[in-house]
């Protein structure tokens, strides 16, 4: 379970910008939120406070009863290897293969190579790029590069998925089979998921419920039951 206690973020000195107001939520294992608003509303600002990224002025971020504001920066980085995350232009190690990006975490942590090879491979099929293990990302297209980037994510089991506009530079097609790969990987690992888009129409789709800021920033003016 994830909960959000008052989650404040301001910024600046004398003329301050108040990026988040009071956030208070709640997500259980396997649920998926979608965040919507407009550009500048704190979407992003609140998922970079969720995995510490960047500090909340106030608040508290709990994990599974963790307090990941009362942690220090070491306690954080072991924390943060409980935290995917997917961006909208994927982020990539452009040197490494296909396998290797989602080596990476594991090999961060220390695993076996047994381990690793085990892992890339059952994620390599489930992801669909068995026959792409070998590619770079510059030979990929942007749904084979989202479904590596998804791999990677998974690679370390995350207790929490953040998901920063993921589908938006796909094309209609690409962007339904990660629909779908998203959402058995959901179903089946009982992930946390915080999905920032800007389509309410994606959202819905995807999220069991869809929170609305509101365009002032950093508030949530609506929350919606999906499903």
């Amino acid at each position: 379970m994830i909960t959000l206690k008052n989650i404040t973020k301001t910024y600046g000195g004398a003329a301050q910008v108040q990026a988040l107001k009071g956030i208070n939520l709640t997500i259980d294992d396997g649920e998926i939120f979608g965040i919507i608003g407009k550009s500048g509303a704190g979407k992003s600002t609140l998922v970079r406070c969720i995995n510490m990224l960047e500090k909340p002025t106030s608040g508290q971020v709990i994990i599974d009863d963790k307090d990941l504001t009362k942690m220090n920066e070491s306690q954080l980085r072991a924390e943060r290897k409980n935290i995917g995350m997917i961006f909208q232009h994927f982020n990539l190690l452009s040197s490494r293969t296909v396998a290797e990006n989602i080596a990476f975490p594991l090999e961060l942590v220390g695993a076996s190579k047994d381990v690793i090879e085990k892992k890339v491979a059952s994620l390599l099929d489930l992801v669909g790029l068995s026959d792409r293990a070998g590619n770079y990302p510059s030979q990929l297209s942007g749904g084979q590069k989202q479904r590596t980037a998804l791999g990677r994510a998974m690679a370390m089991q995350p207790k929490l998925l953040l998901l920063d506009e993921p589908f938006s530079a796909l094309d209609p097609d690409m962007r339904r089979q990660c629909h779908d790969l998203f959402q058995q990987y959901i179903v089946k690992s009982q992930t946390a998921t915080i999905l920032v888009t800007h389509s309410p129409e994606e959202a819905a789709a995807l999220g069991d419920k869809t929170i609305v800021f509101a365009r002032t920033g950093g508030v949530i003016e609506d929350v919606r039951k999906n499903k």
